[in-house]
């Protein structure tokens, strides 16, 4: 606004850039991104530099969720297309145990709001080990689908529980920084897992002669212990204890507003997810004749980006508001989307995938700094689980009705306009509601105690 009232003062004066050819604007566009990625990595960096030891515990407990979110995001779907099952099979245990989360998120959030969210965190973490055990099992759809929903229940805890855990640890000017080096390590915990749990059973059956079913009992496995390793960390974080009082006294109703706003937006991106995005390794592979490592590759590159994304992108925030980074990002995002299926070949697959993926989520960190800034400290783990049930309640209702509108086709392009349609109309709400509703910038109220 300040850059828009300096130029209407002196409609006169002839641009800097005008008589510039094109190619000397561009390379100066993209010199201008490249410094002030620079600046964004300097600053994120500076910020982890200074950080205390529960800070860096929460971030290394990031790490090991991230191996468990790659696997069950991307590998588990891989999984089940190569054990035989069918897409309507793969929609239903994917929607009902994705309706276990949905349950999880109605008292998840305020039990960790009443009783603490590290205690939560826990018990969130035990869930998911338990239901990736269970996915070592013998081919069987009731065993997997409870599997899944004992994960869905784990990540339905976890999720908010580190997320308030993260922000009563630094001031709410310095949360974008603290939830971008956050999403850097788990992202990279995820890139991992995803390639290995992807192209490792496969390269297994070629090399050793083992069973694919093997392969991925190998991955299961291992995922499970990995997922048991965050209590080392979490059970290091202090955490003051709260005064009984009831929190229906913070949702007045500008916060209730806000929270059915931010829930509804939520719950439109939560049914285009559904339709598309865990369904891209089986598109990858059977709609656009990828082979394993192409598939392995196409994720992981993407992975890779976005990690690098997350670390980068909270100092852009300070340049054009989180709000307006955050819809600019998400519309954009839709452009590389529908244009996968019409992709001739798979290093353009890659390319847009990638594109599509760094757009949509890279302004993640500064997302989860905003919500937890206009919201007050107490309900944080509620208004995130409320709002997080909306999107999993759409996404587990899209996903099981995406079963039967791939109906085995996975070469068909109507999902991708549908979610790329839901997406912009998801932004826009977004933005015309939330434009005017500013952060917050008091201190944190958690005492924090460094060890």
């Amino acid at each position: 606004m300040l850059f828009l009232h300096h130029v209407n003062k002196r409609p006169c004066v002839r641009e800097p850039t005008e008589g510039i050819p094109l190619n000397e604007k561009s390379g100066g566009i993209l010199a201008g991104f490249a410094r002030a990625s620079q600046d964004g990595a300097r600053a994120t960096a500076k910020y982890y530099a200074t950080s205390g030891n529960e800070e860096r515990n929460l971030i290394k407990a990031s790490f090991f969720t991230g191996i468990t979110g790659g696997v069950l995001w991307y590998v588990l779907i891989y999984y089940w297309a190569a054990r035989g099952f069918s897409s309507e099979e793969i929609g239903l245990m994917g929607g009902i145990g994705s309706s276990v989360g949905v349950i999880t998120y109605l008292f998840g959030g305020y039990l960790a709001d009443v009783l603490g969210r590290k205690k939560l965190f826990l018990v969130g973490i035990t869930s998911t080990a338990t239901g990736l055990l269970l996915f070592i099992t013998e081919r069987n759809i009731t065993v997997f689908t409870v599997a899944y929903g004992l994960t869905s229940l784990g990540g339905s805890l976890q999720w908010p529980s580190l997320t308030t855990l993260l922000a009563a640890k630094t001031a709410p000017a310095n949360m974008k920084f603290l939830y971008g080096i956050q999403g850097f390590v788990n992202q990279i915990g995820l890139t991992i897992a995803t390639f290995l749990g992807i192209f490792g059973p496969p390269f297994l059956e070629r090399t050793y002669g083992t069973t694919l079913s093997t392969g991925f009992v190998y991955v299961f496995l291992a995922t499970a212990i990995c997922a048991f390793v965050p209590i080392l960390f979490v059970y290091k974080i202090t955490e003051t204890e709260k005064k009984s009082e009831k929190l229906s006294l913070h949702f007045d109703r500008r916060m209730r507003r806000i929270l059915f706003m931010y829930c509804f937006q939520n719950a439109l991106i939560g049914v285009g997810a559904g339709l598309v995005i865990p369904w891209f390794p089986v598109i990858f592979k059977q709609g656009l004749g990828a082979s394993d490592n192409w598939v392995a590759s196409i994720i992981t590159l993407s992975n890779a980006v976005i990690a690098v994304g997350w670390f980068v992108v909270p100092k852009f925030a300070d340049l054009k508001g989180s709000v307006t980074l955050i819809t600019v990002c998400q519309i954009a995002s839709c452009v590389p989307m529908v244009l996968i299926p019409y992709s001739p070949a798979l290093l353009i697959v890659a390319l847009l995938y990638t594109s599509r993926s760094f757009l949509m989520l890279v302004p993640t960190p500064v997302l989860n700094a905003y919500v937890m800034n206009i919201c007050s400290e107490e309900i944080r783990a509620s208004f995130l689980s409320l709002s997080q049930l909306a999107w999993q309640l759409a996404f587990a209702g899209s996903y099981a009705f995406a079963g039967y509108l791939w109906a085995n086709n996975y070469s068909e392009v109507e999902p991708f306009l549908y979610a790329a349609a839901l997406y912009i109309v998801a932004s826009l709400v977004f933005f015309a509601y939330f434009k005017g509703v500013k952060e917050n910038e008091r201190a944190p109220t958690e005492t924090i105690v460094a060890e």
